[in-house]
């Protein structure tokens, strides 16, 4: 009997020492809820600030299409500096092509010099009307002048004729003279 009783004493001592084991390392209903509710807020947090694979993906798509549309848009630091040589260059054509301020006022007045010279020796209109009412006055005293000296010529050629029928009468009648 003692020997049953000790049994039953180690048998008592190994489930105490279980149910020490099972209170030390086992978790109370109560333990369990709060680390229930821990994970339960690590979790809503979690799903709240943390992406899902869908929304990461949009980002990527959205933000991939962006560094395309960048890529596809903006200039290389290369074409920046091509553009800017070709800019450069037209700007040093056209200083080189383009007059001063100074060279533009020395042709203006060299213009307005012309001009003036121009005003100087140009006939007004008045003046124009009367050169051409001269000219026109001239042009029907040469008509009277080239019609007078058509009846001259008429004249000068019978008078011419009538000369010429003349000494031929003459020479006729010298001729019968001698005779």
């Amino acid at each position: 009997m003692e020997e049953i009783l000790n049994q039953i004493l180690d048998k008592l001592q190994m489930i105490e020492h279980e149910v020490s084991d099972i209170k030390t390392n086992m978790a109370t209903k109560q333990e369990l809820e709060e680390v229930k509710q821990n994970f339960t807020t690590e979790l809503e947090d979690i799903k709240a600030n943390m992406a899902t694979k869908r929304e990461l993906e949009e980002v990527r798509n959205r933000f991939t299409k962006e560094f395309e549309d960048i890529r596809t848009n903006m200039a290389t630091k290369q074409e920046l500096e091509e553009v800017k040589h070709s800019f450069t260059k037209e700007i040093e054509d056209i200083k080189a092509n383009m007059a001063t301020k100074q060279e533009l006022e020395d042709v203006k007045n060299n213009l307005m010099k012309e001009l003036d010279h121009v005003k100087a020796n140009m006939v007004t209109k008045q003046e124009f009307v009367f050169l051409q009412q001269a000219v026109l006055e001239t042009n029907e005293i040469v008509k009277k002048i080239e019609q007078n000296m058509e009846k001259h010529e008429r004249i000068l050629d019978l008078l011419s004729r009538r000369s010429i029928e003349h000494e031929a009468a003459i020479s006729s009648i010298r001729l019968i003279k001698t005779t």
